[in-house]
C-alpha cells in the first residue's frame, strides 16, 4: 500500500483541526483539585505548628477552663441514688419517677440540694 504525500497533508490537517478542538476542562478540573489540596495541606501543618509550639500543660489548662465555663452555664441535676446527672428537669423528673428515686434528699441542682421534683 503506497501512501502519497498529497494524501498525508489532508489527513494531517484533519488530526490537527481535531486535536485543536479537544477537551481541557478535565484537565482543569484537576489543576483547581490539585491547588485546593496543596492549601488545606498547608493549612494542616501551620495548624500542626502552631500545637507543637503549646505543651500539653498549657492545653490542659485551656480545656478545664472552657470546661468550667461550660458547666457554669447549663444546669445539672444529680440523683444521688444511683449517680447519674441529667440536664433538663424534665430528664430527672422522669427518671426519678421511672426508678423510683424520689427521696426529698435524693437530688442535688448545681451541687445545691433539692426536692423532688426537681425544677
Amino acid at each position: 500500500m503506497r501512501l502519497s504525500l498529497i494524501a498525508l497533508i489532508p489527513l494531517t490537517a484533519f488530526f490537527s483541526v481535531v486535536h485543536a478542538r479537544s477537551d481541557y476542562t478535565h484537565e482543569a478540573r484537576e489543576h483547581i483539585d490539585e491547588l485546593a489540596t496543596r492549601a488545606f495541606e498547608d493549612s494542616l501543618l501551620s495548624t500542626r505548628q502552631v500545637l507543637a509550639d503549646l505543651s500539653t500543660r498549657d492545653l490542659v489548662n485551656e480545656l478545664e477552663d472552657r470546661l468550667q465555663r461550660r458547666s457554669a452555664t447549663y444546669n445539672t441535676y444529680h440523683c444521688l441514688a444511683c449517680d447519674e446527672k441529667f440536664y433538663t428537669a424534665d430528664s430527672a423528673n422522669a427518671h426519678g419517677n421511672k426508678a423510683n428515686h424520689r427521696r426529698a434528699d435524693g437530688w442535688t441542682k448545681n451541687g445545691k440540694d433539692v426536692t423532688f421534683p426537681v425544677t
